[in-house]
């Protein structure tokens, strides 16, 4: 069986998020895509978003890009300017057999319920608090009622069953949206130069990924849901590495981020610790930029990236709600990929200063269709994560009314 890889996000910026300007959504229905079908078909393998969640935060004179179909976004380097037509996107998934194999057990599928069990106590990690009581900003208000939702962990290839308001209720209810993300209290990233070898990329790349992987498959573990590590590998763009996702989906100033081997192909001078010029600054930037691009395995692991397929596909006769659920979807993730740098130790998070750009509102252009985030609702559910503590249900944007999300 064939089917083309988890695609990164895009928002044709650099570092956090730079990318291709491409707007390929994901394989409707959780249905595998021909990847040489018409601009009409989403290709599995990329994003959901116009914003690339590895691009560097800072410059504010380039627009973050988006993919429809992507998962994260990035703020752009401070210095760096990419072109107005580039976006960020949200972090694509893959389509295909290696991937199912994750959910299918003994020929059977594994369904995943909402009950949570208890992970093993890891060193270096605080446990997660599954039953947290936090909730929502006291502005927050339910625009559906999660209550009535069931989640079961589903493959790529299963049906979404249910109409839209259904699938609506199952993303504002779901395990990610409950509890807590373990603190890290160990993270050791080698010291690197602002300009760095390929070798001294990997390197810190690698510790960063050790970090990140550490957080999310505890996190998982404490709900019951299945986890698969993600690798990173370091390539010099236009020399593309072998891989199973198609060779035409790589591009010089965005990672590929492929499902069907669970690994991130990183070019050599993207992200935002490129763009640093403080030795200190770039292990947390890049930390920052790969965060970001972990959305795309953690909604793998966790269906949400084949419900919110699915929740697209049944409001294709209803742009504008499908617009408004793009937009909750980009902007949750964003604030998770937020949440969960700051669970690291502060020699692996981002400097105050870069914080600062990215909480500033001017860093982020309004973008042109086919998607677009309000600065004001991009620097909200930033700064929302960044706050957040690792309490994900901070960053449950389905809850949120619709001016919070615009």
């Amino acid at each position: 069986m064939s089917g083309t890889g988890g695609g990164a996000p895009h928002d044709g910026s650099s570092g956090y998020g730079g990318g291709s300007t491409r707007d390929q959504p994901q394989g409707r229905g959780g249905q595998r895509v021909d990847p040489d079908a018409t601009h009409q078909t989403w290709r599995a393998d990329q994003p959901h978003s116009n914003a690339h969640p590895g691009a560097s935060p800072y410059n504010a004179s380039s627009p973050a890009p988006q993919h429809h179909g992507q998962l994260g976004a990035s703020p752009q380097a401070p210095g760096r300017q990419s072109s107005p037509g580039r976006r960020w996107a949200l972090i694509a998934v893959a389509f295909g057999c290696i991937a199912l194999l994750v959910l299918v057990i003994g020929g059977g599928v594994l369904y995943l319920t909402l009950q949570r069990g208890d992970g093993p106590d890891s060193p270096g990690a605080a446990p997660s608090d599954p039953e947290s009581t936090s909730t929502q900003p006291p502005e927050t208000e339910y625009s559906t009622d999660p209550a009535e939702s069931t989640f079961v962990g589903i493959s790529p290839l299963d049906t979404v069953e249910g109409d839209a308001e259904d699938v609506w209720a199952v993303m504002a209810n779901n395990p990610l949206t409950t509890g807590s993300l373990p603190e890290i209290s160990s993270c050791e990233i080698p010291e690197t130069p602002v300009e760095q070898t390929v070798e001294e990329l990997q390197a810190t790349l690698d510790a960063a990924n050790s970090c990140l992987n550490f957080l999310w498959s505890s996190a998982n573990s404490d709900r019951g849901l299945p986890w698969d590590e993600p690798t990173v590998q370091v390539y010099t763009y236009p020399d593309i590495p072998s891989s199973p996702c198609e060779p035409d989906s790589f591009e010089e100033d965005f990672p590929r981020v492929c499902n069907l081997d669970f690994t991130i192909y990183w070019p050599a001078g993207y992200g935002t610790g490129a763009e640093q010029t403080d030795p200190a600054a770039v292990p947390g930037a890049y930390v920052w930029d790969l965060s970001y691009l972990y959305m795309n395995t953690v909604t793998w692991n966790s269906s949400l990236a084949f419900y919110f397929n699915g929740l697209d596909e049944k409001l294709a006769d209803d742009p504008d709600r499908a617009e408004e659920a793009w937009r909750r979807y980009n902007l949750q993730m964003r604030c998770l990929a937020a949440a969960s740098t700051m669970q690291l130790p502060a020699n692996a998070q981002p400097t105050p200063e870069m914080i600062e750009t990215l909480l500033d509102e001017s860093t982020w252009p309004t973008e042109d269709e086919p998607h677009s985030l309000e600065p004001a609702s991009r620097v909200r559910w930033l700064k929302i994560g960044l706050e957040s503590d690792g309490d994900v249900a901070q960053c449950n944007t389905w809850l949120a009314p619709s001016d919070q999300v615009a």
